[in-house]
């Protein structure tokens, strides 16, 4: 791999699907960010991915803010804007639980 595509590659998130997720039918979504690619996020800048293409409905933007505070602001300025409601779910846990009876799931 050439040094050029190798820091083009490095500045870019990573991401794979798994469709069947853990055997529930519902697709995980797994991202990996590299050091280059938060920095080219931190001050604003996006990455963004269009799943349908991958036969998931979904599509995702990432964006860096400096705070939490910075990043609700940019998403409340963005709604506003756009005049869409949004729902503000930030005390509730969306984390992947293991499956039962073991295993990384």
């Amino acid at each position: 791999m050439s040094e050029e595509l190798r820091k083009t590659l490095d500045d870019k998130l990573v991401f794979a699907v798994s469709p069947t997720g853990q055997g529930d039918g519902v697709p995980i979504l797994l991202v990996g960010v590299p050091a280059g690619a938060w920095e080219y996020m931190k001050d604003g800048k996006t990455h963004h991915f269009d799943l349908t293409k991958a036969g998931v409905p979904v599509k995702l933007l990432f964006f860096g803010a400096e705070s939490h505070a910075a990043a609700m602001k940019v998403i409340d300025d963005a709604m506003k804007a756009s005049g869409t409601a949004y729902l503000d779910e930030r005390r509730t846990d969306f984390s992947i639980k293991p499956k039962r009876g073991g295993g990384n799931g």
